[in-house]
């Protein structure tokens, strides 16, 4: 049974002989429904001050999950920020030794290369030498050669001219030192134009033939 205080301050007994004092009861009724009012009042101070606590409970506990669920989310972007940032320095890494292994390569290509150049240069500067050293010997032979057949000339020419015959009039004859002149003269043209040749068969021997202008090869 539920009492509220107005009922228990209209609560009325029955009047019998030799009962308690009618004022007395009434005081102490009165005192009583004071108090329950009372207690009511801090019944319903409570029950409103745990409503406020239960809701700021129930947001505590929001936040808390929030912020578990925020944390939990923070150490798997964590984990996979690790896990992607090595990834990726495994992958600058072999990129970069592939890269590394590339340039070695490109270099001993390089190197390989500027030596066969070394070799082929080398080559040519011994090719070279040795014909222009064929060039000079044979040079200097064709030099002796000319000089010998200057001072065979010369002691033709010398042989060749007779003494001063008296002037008496004669039939025409043959000049043997016209004739000698003649042989001379045409043993010029003829070491003149072996020369040339010579010369030409030197040029092939430095440069190759069939040389139009170009580089020898």
């Amino acid at each position: 049974m539920k009492l509220t205080p107005v009922e228990i301050k209209n609560q009325e007994f029955k009047k019998v002989m030799r009962g308690y004092d009618t004022v007395e009861v009434d005081t102490f009724i009165e005192l009583v429904a004071d108090k329950y009012q009372e207690l009511l009042n801090e019944n319903e101070r409570l029950a409103k001050q745990n409503i406020v606590f239960e809701t700021e409970l129930t947001n505590y506990k929001d936040v808390e999950k929030t912020l578990k669920q925020t944390l939990k989310n923070v150490q798997e972007n964590t984990q996979m920020t690790k896990e992607n940032s090595a990834k990726e320095a495994g992958l600058i890494k072999k990129e970069a030794e592939l890269a590394a292994a590339q340039m070695l390569e490109k270099a001993r290509l390089q190197v390989f290369k500027m030596k066969e150049e070394m070799v082929r240069l080398q080559n040519q500067k011994h090719s070279f030498i040795s014909r222009l050293r064929h060039v000079l010997a044979s040079q200097m032979e064709l030099l002796d050669v000319l000089k010998t057949d200057d001072i065979d000339l010369r002691k033709l020419k010398d042989r060749s001219r007779p003494a001063s015959p008296p002037q008496q009039k004669t039939a025409p004859v043959s000049n043997p030192q016209h004739n000698t002149e003649d042989a001379a003269e045409k043993k010029q043209q003829t070491d003149e134009k072996e020369e040339k040749t010579h010369g030409k068969d030197l040029f092939n021997d430095i440069f190759g033939e069939n040389q139009e202008g170009g580089s020898p090869k």
